[in-house]
Formats: C-alpha cells, sequence, structure tokens
C-alpha cells in the first residue's frame, strides 16, 4: 500500500467518524426553539408565541404547553410557529411564566429533548393621544397615566398626524399622516419597539385614513376616499371602507365590500374579528358584516357611525336613535340583537334625556354612554353613566357640568375609562373662551379621576 493509499483511507476514515459524530449530535439535538415570545416586559393584551427549526406535529405539542399562574385560551399555528392567545387580557403588575415540557415531536420524529421556560412581565396600559391641538403639527405621544409627565412623543411628522391605532398586543401604531405635497394622506405603521417606519397605502390620488385593528393584529380597517382627479366632471367619492392585510408581503389592500355601491364608515370590529359593523349612508343604516359566512345584517337608523357600539361577542350593536320632538332633538339608546333581529331600546325615549355615544365594557355587560338631561337636571355638556344592559339601571360615573365628555374608551380589563374632555366653562361658569381639549382617565373603582394631558385630543389606550 502507497503512501497516498493510506493518506485516501485515513481520509475516508475520518468523513466516516464525522458522519458518526454529526448523526449522535443531532439526535441529542433534537428539535430546537428559534424564539420565544414575549420577553422581557409585555401589554395584558399580548400573545405567547414558540417558533421551532421545524414543522411540528401538534397533538405533541399543545399538551406539553403551560402557563403560570394558568391563563385559558386558544392555540393557533402560523408555520412553525405555535401561538396562544388568552381569553382574557393578562393582569398589569403580574409576571408569567411559560413552560414547554420535553417530548414535543416534530414531523421527523425528533423531538424537544429539553424543556423550554422564559417569563414575562405585564405593564400597566398606557395612553396615546395627538398634540397639540391648537397647532401644527399634530403627532402621536405616549404618557402613563400614573406618572403624566413621563409622556413622550413617538412620532414625528412635519405635516401632522390626522388618526391613529394601537395595535391589540401595544407594540405598533398605524397612523394616516398628510402629505404637504399632494393633500392627501396615506397609512404607515411605526414599530414603537425598534422605531421601523413602514407605509402600508399607497393613496396618491386618495385620502387613506382612520386606521381601525382588527383584534388579532392581521389586518386593518380604514377610510378610503378617491378624488378622481382623472375623470372629468367626476368629483370625489364618498367614504368607503378598505382592508389592509397585513399576513401579506408587502401588505396587501381591497375593499371591504366587492360592490361599489356598498359604502360604510366607522368601521368596529367584535373582539373575536368576525364580524365588523359601518355605518352606510346608502342603505340609511348600519351594516355588520360576518367573515365566517360572508353576511352582512342591516340596522335601519338615522344615527351616524360614530355613535355605534358593537358588543365583545359581536352578537349586539349599540347606536342611538333620532327623536324630534317639535323644535327639539334628541335620542335613546337601542340595541339590535343580530342573531335573533330584534330592536329594543336600552335607555326610554320618554324620558327627558339626551343619550348619544357608547362604549362597551369588556363584560359585555355594562355600557358607558354620554348623557344630557333636559329637566331641572339639565346640563349643557355630556356627562358619563354606567348602564346595567341586563336591569336597564345607570349609574354616574363623571358629573361635572363644566366639562363636556366627548370621546371614551374602556382599557383591556375594564378598570379605567380615557376620555377627551372640554372645558367649555371656568370655575366661575363662565364660558371658557381659552379653552382647550384635555385627555383624563377615570377609575372605576375608586372614581378618581387623573389629568393626563392637556391641548391634546383622540385620545387611545397602549395595552
Amino acid at each position: 500500500m502507497t503512501r497516498f493509499d493510506r493518506m485516501v483511507l485515513a481520509v475516508l476514515a475520518g468523513l466516516v467518524a464525522a458522519t458518526i459524530l454529526v448523526i449522535a449530535l443531532g439526535d441529542n439535538v433534537g428539535v430546537q426553539i428559534v424564539r420565544t415570545a414575549p420577553t422581557g416586559v409585555a401589554a395584558s393584551t399580548a400573545g405567547v408565541a414558540i417558533q421551532f427549526n421545524e414543522p411540528m406535529q401538534w397533538d405533541t405539542v399543545t399538551p406539553r404547553f403551560h402557563v403560570e399562574p394558568p391563563v385559558e385560551g386558544d392555540f393557533a399555528w402560523t408555520g412553525s410557529t405555535l401561538r396562544f392567545r388568552p381569553a382574557e387580557p393578562l393582569q398589569p403588575g403580574a409576571a408569567y411564566t411559560v413552560t414547554l415540557e420535553r417530548g414535543a415531536q416534530g414531523r421527523t420524529g425528533r423531538e424537544v429533548l429539553r424543556p423550554v421556560s422564559f417569563t414575562f412581565n405585564v405593564r400597566s396600559p398606557r395612553v396615546a393621544y395627538l398634540a397639540p391641538s391648537d397647532a401644527v403639527p399634530q403627532n402621536v405621544w405616549i404618557a402613563d397615566p400614573a406618572d403624566p409627565a413621563s409622556a413622550q412623543q413617538v412620532t414625528f411628522s412635519p405635516s401632522s398626524v390626522l388618526n391613529f391605532d394601537i395595535s391589540p398586543d401595544g407594540t405598533r401604531i398605524a397612523f394616516a399622516e398628510r402629505s404637504s405635497e399632494t393633500g392627501t394622506s396615506d397609512i404607515k405603521l411605526l414599530d414603537l419597539q425598534t422605531g421601523a417606519l413602514q407605509q402600508l397605502t399607497n393613496c396618491p390620488e386618495s385620502d387613506c385614513n382612520t386606521p381601525v385593528w382588527r383584534p388579532d393584529g392581521q389586518m386593518i380597517a380604514y377610510h378610503r376616499i378617491d378624488y378622481n382627479l382623472g375623470l372629468d366632471n367626476v368629483g370625489a367619492s364618498p367614504t368607503r371602507v378598505w382592508l389592509i392585510d397585513l399576513t401579506t408581503t408587502p401588505a396587501s389592500t381591497r375593499p371591504l365590500f366587492a360592490d361599489s355601491q356598498i359604502l360604510g364608515y366607522a368601521p368596529q370590529w367584535s373582539a373575536d374579528g368576525t364580524r365588523i359593523a359601518v355605518f352606510d349612508n346608502n342603505s340609511l343604516g348600519i351594516l355588520v358584516y360576518d367573515f365566517t359566512d360572508g353576511s352582512t345584517a342591516l340596522i335601519p337608523t338615522r344615527a351616524g357611525g360614530g355613535d355605534v357600539s358593537l358588543s365583545p361577542d359581536g352578537r349586539r350593536v349599540v347606536f342611538p336613535r333620532l327623536i324630534i320632538q317639535g323644535m327639539e332633538a334628541r335620542s335613546n339608546l337601542q340595541m339590535a340583537d343580530l342573531e335573533t333581529g330584534q330592536i329594543v331600546d336600552l335607555t326610554s325615549p320618554d324620558e327627558p334625556q339626551d343619550d348619544t355615544q357608547s362604549d362597551w365594557h369588556p363584560d359585555g355587560v355594562r355600557l358607558a354612554l354620554a348623557r344630557r338631561y333636559l329637566d331641572e337636571r339639565y346640563t349643557r355638556t355630556r356627562q358619563l353613566y354606567l348602564l346595567d344592559t341586563s336591569t336597564g339601571e345607570a349609574a354616574p360615573l363623571i358629573e361635572d357640568p363644566r366639562y363636556f365628555n366627548g370621546f371614551f374608551s374602556w382599557d383591556p380589563q375594564g378598570r379605567s375609562l380615557v376620555i377627551q374632555r372640554f372645558p367649555e366653562l371656568t370655575e366661575d361658569g363662565e364660558i371658557n373662551n381659552a379653552g382647550r381639549p384635555e385627555v383624563w382617565t377615570y377609575d372605576l373603582e375608586t372614581g378618581a379621576l387623573t389629568l393626563v394631558a392637556t391641548n391634546a385630543y383622540f385620545p387611545r389606550w397602549v395595552p
């Protein structure tokens, strides 16, 4: 045997040994965890994600998945990523530990050989708003209600942010920004963790604004107005609701309704994302579209879409009914059951009161509403009440005739309201000519009102 032959044999022996070693190590390594989320601090509405390095046998994974303290929820898969969505918001201030036991199997037959655990803490909800209200440009700010001085500007548009919405997990902001060059607006996406900015729509001859997130964070509804600049003697089209699908790359857009005669504005999602409600001027009512079967229900009403409230379960819609008596116009609240088609009065049409905007509590039973009495209890401004829809009883939350309470919403736990308030009167009861909108929070348990920002408007919760 020559020296060359011996060298070749040595090389072959080394390759065989290396192959055996790789096989052995592969068996020892098993299925790997590529990514876990959330980490560090998370929103109360955050879901849990575990990404594997290969497709998994689902029924071997979910029985080995545990959260401590225990949390009920649903599982879903996106490729090789397991997603767990809690049925209820997590508790602010609490720490949660997620564990995946060993033994979950990939489709290759390999297993997760070691248990995996990670812990995250849940932050308290913050408040986002637009400011300043009396100058341009307006931008989005975020503040901790417990420390209003902590407010930080998060968008830096030179031409103004028109409106915005916070993603369900509190990590992103979708906002409409006006172009100083074209005068139109587009919807952009800001990642609050990385600062990355992405344009979602391309509307050089349209106005695209008012984004509203679907609760799963994978779709956004928005308003689109086409200016029809290339058509002679044709003005701007009415507002239509369009959708942004964030599951595609790049994000894709389409109308909510393929029929161009169905218009609509002021979209609202049900908590499970299966239904969306819009107000349609052509139909003179509220259209509720069901994504599960493609059906559409119509609730006739002359009330506009801004005061419509879709229940968390998507089965009930609360809206004001306009009442005209002589020279006086007022409204009472009605509720439509989408399963039965029944419409009932939630507040009395005969009482001397004007009930307008409402917002469902996350429990699906109670409702915050804006009311103005027209008898000896008269106030020129809307006050806030809490209505129990099962009994019809309404209890006062905020009664201060100096303030007009115009826009409000519950935090994910239903513990607090964020409210846009306007000081119409001074301490002496005079007209407040120097008044500017303010952002406040109201604690349901203690009744405490906290001023978060002055000269600010359009508040949203950041879960």
